[in-house]
């Protein structure tokens, strides 16, 4: 106390006079010690706190040499951006490629292979898949009792050879089999091969009537009768199904949703490689000529044709073409094959050039060369997803007709592809569209001019005696 007087202490800080109690000395001696102890935790708060360590920037550019270097890096930055950005697209193209091009092409180059490489790869995977069809043969004759073949035929073979669906069979659909043997084997003088796709439980109704009709026209040239399991079939052609069906018919579960019906698509894969002229027909088919005559129609095919069709006689596809329609009104797309204001019993005008109409493909009745669809690679590429929808984008088309649909399209952007076969052989009888709407325009699409050969009783129509 005797070093650090009280004195000494209030001449330091200047507050306390050195006249005071004993009372007001031990006051302020309180206060100081306070005052001491609050200056010796800001000391240490303070040494407490270390200093900041210099940025990484400020260590590297220590020297100026090392600034300039930097600014004028900055600076050649900045003069290449400003040239680039004031070139020619051209001119940034080939700087570029000068760079690039050699390692773009080793790019392509790999992904074109790897690209060949996994669609290869798939199209082996579905063939691999597929199951085996083992079609069951049989001679039918009105002398003796059917034959049966097996898997052979036995070198016994037909130039006419007639494909036909029967499955889920009904009292209705039965008739229009009946009728259909009926009036094929009553107006042809040859050997025919009936190929016909049908399921178990509809198989021996196909035998009965075809065994009856035989016996009843003691039709002695004898008849092929194939029979091919429908789940195979569909299974075969499955790939091809689910690409169209979600543009071509109106449903998952919808009638025309069924694989079935876009069999003449994906028929070279199902008939033996040893047949080429097929004619695929529907069961509501009635004949009024030798079907002979029909398969003469394929000596008139051009050597790039494929298949072979007859217009659509109702106005459907300018039902489903409204939207295209609206913006090309001139196209004759959905149009009927003659003009609308045409005069049937005007001669002058039938022997002026008509600008027909596309009212589009029926295919009740479809010729097919099944050796050129195997090997037309350019058709089996219109197959694909992509192109289908660029198809169907093109004619803003939903359709719900499975393979009907499929080939109007096909037939009026690939035109050569597409035998246009008379009319007279698939004369249609179906009216619905003349109480739907088109009335006023129905005849002209419904025309058929000529000596009818086969009528098509779609929509349940009734055939004429």
């Amino acid at each position: 106390m005797a070093k650090y007087s009280f004195k000494t202490i209030s001449q330091k800080h200047k507050t306390f006079p050195t006249d005071v109690s004993m009372y007001g000395m031990l006051k302020c001696k309180s206060q100081l010690m306070e005052e001491q102890e609050n200056v010796t935790l800001i000391i240490n708060r303070r040494n407490s706190v270390r200093p900041k360590p210099k940025s990484w920037t400020w260590n590297v550019l220590r020297c100026r040499w090392q600034k300039k270097l930097v600014l004028l890096l900055i600076l050649i930055c900045m003069c290449v951006l400003i040239i680039y950005a004031n070139t020619h697209v051209l001119v940034r193209g080939n700087i570029l490629s000068a760079f690039l091009s050699s390692r773009l092409n080793k790019l392509s180059h790999i992904e074109n292979q790897e690209t060949k490489y996994s669609d290869a790869q798939k199209t082996t995977t579905v063939l691999q898949q597929q199951p085996i069809l083992k079609p069951i043969h049989y001679l039918l004759n009105f002398s003796s009792p059917q034959l049966e073949l097996g898997a052979q035929l036995n070198h016994l073979s037909s130039d006419y050879n007639i494909f036909i669906i029967y499955t889920k069979e009904n009292y209705h659909l039965n008739l229009k089999l009946d009728l259909f043997a009926h009036s094929l084997l009553k107006h042809t003088s040859a050997q025919l091969h009936l190929h016909v796709i049908t399921d178990k439980e509809s198989s021996s109704s196909v035998m009965e009537i075809l065994q009856r009709q035989i016996r009843r026209f003691r039709f002695g040239f004898g008849l092929i009768y194939t029979m091919y399991d429908v789940k195979v079939c569909s299974t075969i052609i499955e790939d091809i199904a689910a690409k169209l069906s979600p543009y071509f018919s109106s449903g998952p579960n919808s009638y025309y949703s069924d694989s079935m019906f876009f069999l003449s698509l994906g028929l070279h894969r199902i008939a033996d490689a040893s047949l080429n002229r097929v004619i695929l027909l529907d069961c509501d088919i009635v004949f009024r000529s030798d079907v002979r005559l029909l398969f003469n129609e394929f000596d008139h095919f051009l050597p790039h044709q494929l298949y072979g069709l007859a217009p659509e006689l109702t106005p459907v596809y300018r039902h489903i073409l409204y939207r295209y329609r609206v913006r090309f009104p001139k196209s004759g797309f959905g149009n009927p094959y003659y003009p609308i204001n045409h005069e049937m019993g005007n001669q002058h005008n039938r022997n002026n050039h008509e600008r027909h109409g596309y009212p589009g493909l029926n295919s009740g009745v479809v010729l097919l060369l099944l050796d050129r669809i195997r090997s037309s690679n350019s058709y089996l590429e219109k197959l694909t997803n992509s192109e289908v929808q660029t198809l169907v984008a093109k004619y803003s088309f939903k359709g719900h007709l499975g393979d009907q649909d499929y080939f109007t399209l096909l037939g009026y952007e690939y035109p050569n592809l597409i035998y246009r076969l008379d009319c007279v052989w698939n004369r249609q009888l179906c009216t619905w569209w003349k109480d739907h709407g088109y009335s006023d325009i129905f005849d002209a699409y419904f025309r058929c001019d000529g000596n009818i050969k086969m009528y098509h009783g779609n929509c349940n129509t009734r055939i004429p005696e």
